[in-house]
């Protein structure tokens, strides 16, 4: 009875129709599907494009992973031997004073022959050595974020001064104060990066922040996806210490961009709802014009559930050319715009000179089954209607 019914389900949807309204309908139906599956998709690939382009940038400027400064850097490295830098790091609030302006910036102090492996990766820009420690007769180097070069329009060789006032005591009239020369200027294209941070060496850092700052350790890794299985291995050891890894110190942006892209998904789930009642639309309507064909199948011998599963079929073809529709125009765009990059954004806006798109299979397939369940499960109440057609009464139907 199956072939039977596959037989009759697709001589129903693609026969020539008396109502050619209904034909309309099941047709604006399948498009109405197919466009959903593409807006969700396209979508999907824009928030997951710009959600690792700003992983990326955060990733390759930050240390992979945090570690307080409870523990030893030798026990570090002997448990991290894969690392591709472990240093000490301070960090702090400061002022910077350029002239009779001043500024609240994030200090950063680290060590300076750990420098090579900070702020070189690209997107990240710096001109010249970047050079931070001390030599004879010459003041410290200091590395500031391109915002607060442009802010003050300050460059290489410019001297600047750093105030700590959390060092100010009992007994100490004046604000704590050194002088550095400005020895590079990063771009990371990150706001409060290239607005909000210097880096100074770590032992000038030592010498000027009596109190209040913060020490850790930080690591860099290869591969800054690793920095979740290294901070689990971390914690085994060493389960009193706070260990962070650069996902968690920027967990508030990475959960927004998260909650946005499955919002998007939900309310981009609406047009396919849409097409939904177009379909239920038609499949009634179907009903109704083929009452006189059901009650013949009925009286030949046909059970109640095969009906129902013909109506459902019909169903099928809908929701599956609705969504491999989708699902090819869908992906065939996004991979365009991978390839060729032919939509643009505006340089004064962006700092990024092509819509960004990243295509992950898994959610393609997620919108297919869903856009699938979503048809499937609209077309059981014709399927119910049409199965609870008495025979003598479907026969005699407009009689």
């Amino acid at each position: 009875m199956s072939q039977l019914n596959w037989y009759m389900a697709r001589r129903y949807f693609f026969a020539k129709r008396s109502n050619r309204f209904i034909s309309l309908v099941g047709g604006i139906s399948i498009i109405g599907i197919a466009l959903g599956v593409i807006a969700l998709i396209i979508t999907m690939a824009i928030l997951n494009g710009f959600e690792g382009e700003v992983t990326r940038r955060i990733a390759n400027f930050i240390p992979h992973v945090v570690i307080s400064s409870d523990a030893n850097i030798e026990e570090v490295q002997n448990l991290v031997p894969e690392a591709k830098a472990i240093y000490a790091s301070t960090e702090r609030k400061a002022v910077l004073v350029v002239l009779d302006d001043k500024m609240v910036l994030n200090i950063h102090a680290i060590d300076q022959d750990q420098w090579e492996y900070y702020l070189t990766d690209p997107p990240q820009e710096r001109n010249t050595s970047g050079r931070l420690k001390r030599n004879d007769f010459e003041l410290p180097g200091i590395v500031i974020g391109a915002g607060i070069a442009d802010k003050f329009f300050l460059t290489t060789g410019d001297t600047v001064a750093i105030q700590s006032p959390l060092d100010i005591h009992s007994g100490l009239f004046r604000i704590p104060q050194r002088h550095f020369v400005i020895t590079g200027v990063f771009r990371s294209d990150i706001f409060d990066f290239d607005r909000n941070l210097a880096i100074i060496d770590y032992v000038e850092g030592r010498r000027m922040f009596k109190s209040a700052g913060k020490e850790f350790i930080h690591l860099q890794l290869e591969n800054f996806n690793d920095a979740k299985m290294v901070q689990a291995r971390l914690k085994q050891e060493l389960p009193l210490i706070e260990i962070e890894t650069w996902y968690d110190q920027h967990k508030t942006l990475f959960d927004a961009m998260r909650m946005e892209k499955w919002g998007s998904f939900i309310g981009l789930n609406m047009i396919i709802l849409i097409a939904v009642f177009n379909i239920v639309s038609s499949l009634m309507m179907m009903v109704l014009e083929k009452t006189g064909d059901i009650g013949i199948l009925r009286v030949m011998g046909a059970q109640s559930s095969d009906i129902k599963k013909i109506f459902n079929l019909q169903g099928l073809i809908v929701a599956f050319l609705g969504v491999v529709l989708g699902v090819v125009l869908g992906t065939l765009l996004v991979l365009s715009q991978t390839h060729w990059g032919w939509i643009t954004l505006p340089d004064e806006i962006y700092l990024i000179p092509v819509l960004p798109v990243e295509l992950y299979w898994n959610e393609v397939v997620m919108v297919g089954i869903v856009a699938f369940a979503i048809v499937q499960l609209s077309v059981r109440y014709p399927s119910k209607k049409a199965a609870k057609l008495l025979p003598l009464d479907a026969i005699n139907y407009k009689r």
